[in-house]
């Protein structure tokens, strides 16, 4: 974490400095270089309470975009050859974010999953059809149920699906790559 100084502000705007350094008494520099200290403990203390909020709501968003953009580069055409890294790239962007789970996250990250695959499973087998929706929703499907078993470590259980048996069922049946 950066910390604000006295010499950070007046390097960062010189006619501020300046005012601050010729105008005012010593006393006056003292208290506006106490300010930055105090300044520095808040922001230190927002950023504790605010590291939570990046493992339950940030880094399962990033590991959403980061399998999205994984399964786009697995069915990109050539027109977007260059909007999309290789699947192989995406594939350690996740590892690097699955790093960052701890034990005090992971219940609450992998709920978020199974919730997310669920809603993927549904979708896959309501485009039964063999539409471009279809594929992707299967890439997406398999690709969740890869990062809760296997770089997660978590074997799903019907309990983890309440009364939605018949998804339960689905996702034990289904033929997943891995």
């Amino acid at each position: 974490m950066s910390s604000v100084s006295l010499i950070d502000i007046i390097n960062m705007e010189y006619s501020l400095g300046d005012k601050i350094l010729s105008k005012n008494r010593a006393l006056t520099t003292m208290r506006l270089n106490n300010t930055c200290k105090l300044f520095n403990k808040i922001t230190k203390d927002e950023i504790s309470n605010h590291r939570e909020e990046y493992y339950k709501v940030l880094l399962p968003k990033k590991i959403e975009e980061s399998i999205e953009n994984k399964m786009f580069a697995i069915l990109k055409n050539p027109n977007n050859t260059g909007v999309y890294k290789t699947p192989n790239e995406y594939e350690e962007e996740l590892k690097v974010f699955i790093s960052h789970i701890n034990e005090y996250n992971y219940e609450s990250i992998l709920e978020k999953m199974i919730n997310i695959l669920k809603d993927y499973v549904r979708e896959y087998y309501l485009y039964d059809n063999h539409t471009g929706r279809y594929c992707m929703f299967g890439i997406l499907m398999n690709e969740y149920y890869n990062l809760i078993k296997y770089r997660m470590k978590y074997e799903l259980k019907k309990e983890d699906f309440n009364q939605e048996d018949d998804i339960y069922d689905i996702i034990v049946n289904y033929d997943y790559k891995a």
